[in-house]
């Protein structure tokens, strides 16, 4: 599992930049995509620092210190990248434009270790006492701080001016920022004596300001909104409606292959993939602003959220009228699509 879930867990994290900085990102496509790519590089080199584990743990018989048991250092992620949207003022009466810094994936160390874990229990251990022990608790939040310490590396890369908090729980001195909204799309829940997993969807009694639906690298993320909040100040609005029935959304779109053609390709958008035989249309072009981990990828077809998507979203709790952001890429890095 990952962090707020199960066996790997993708948290998308949300973080806002000062506006001003579009202008100067926008002009300078190149010279931030190359700042992008050495921030990357940058976490490959952290060497004599081990990355998130299960030994970071705190002692949790020490009631004085809750601190990590040693210092860690940041995974790359599986997209990062600097976003921006229009979106309604609180008044709903103009546009405001905005930026956002994205991050998603999983601790994957640790997230292994907690995966061998089960497997070396599960013979004389239930799912719920699995659920309840302490690892599975500690890693959804070490996922979310490590997202948080991602964002505040990013924004430091692209010299972004962002409000900085410290990591309270590292043992070094550590920049974070603090999330809008965060949604967990791979996870393991239990409630009411039953267990509740998600493989690409979010569970929304866990989601208080909107679902983040990735679409593909090239077309960002979409974020479907809650009700009008004017009480706390949730950027996306408030939670959306969950019931017996609708506990869940869908949090990505689907990925088309050689095995999985579409029935219909008036809905497929062609974009760059990492598998050469998934190739689908060889004739589009590959987007400046999304930095692939292999450059020589070739193309794969998503599924572009259309009417009828949404129109069956409406019956999973999301109200059409609430509306949806695009969050469009600036300058992204895309490990695997």
């Amino acid at each position: 599992m990952s962090t707020r879930k199960s066996q790997s867990d993708v948290d998308d994290h949300i973080g806002l930049p000062n506006r001003p900085s579009f202008q100067h990102l926008s002009s300078h496509a190149a010279e931030a995509a190359d700042k992008l790519r050495e921030a990357i590089a940058s976490l490959e080199r952290l060497g004599g620092v081990e990355p998130l584990k299960f030994d970071c743990m705190p002692d949790w018989e020490s009631v004085s210190e809750q601190k990590d048991q040693r210092e860690w250092r940041e995974s790359v992620p599986a997209k990062i990248g600097v976003y921006h949207a229009f979106m309604r003022t609180a008044a709903q009466n103009m546009r405001e434009h905005k930026m956002f810094i994205v991050v998603s994936g999983h601790c994957r160390h640790a997230s292994e270790e907690l995966y061998n874990l089960w497997l070396d229990a599960r013979e004389t251990i239930t799912a719920k006492q699995f659920m309840q022990c302490a690892e599975v608790d500690w890693l959804r939040q070490a996922t979310l701080r490590h997202h948080n310490r991602l964002a505040a590396r990013m924004a430091q890369s692209l010299d972004l001016r962002v409000r900085y908090i410290d990591d309270v729980d590292a043992v070094a001195s550590t920049s974070a920022l603090l999330p809008v909204s965060s949604c967990v799309c791979r996870d393991l829940r239990l409630a009411h004596g039953r267990i509740t997993l998600t493989n690409d969807a979010v569970l929304l009694q866990s989601c208080q300001s909107g679902v983040v639906f990735d679409c593909f690298a090239s077309e960002g993320f979409w974020v479907f909104m809650g009700p009008r909040d004017t009480g706390s100040c949730r950027m996306f609005g408030t939670e959306l409606r969950v019931s017996q029935q609708n506990v869940a959304m869908p949090s990505k779109t689907v990925r088309h292959h050689s095995l999985f053609p579409p029935r219909d390709k008036a809905n497929v958008v062609s974009a760059p993939a990492r598998c050469a035989e998934d190739s689908l249309c060889a004739d589009a072009a590959v987007s400046s602003c999304v930095l692939y981990h292999r450059p020589e990828s070739v193309f794969t077809g998503f599924l572009f959220p259309h009417a009828d998507f949404v129109q069956a979203l409406a019956k999973l709790g999301y109200r059409v009228d609430d509306g949806i952001t695009n969050l469009m890429p600036l300058v992204a890095y895309c490990e695997d699509k």
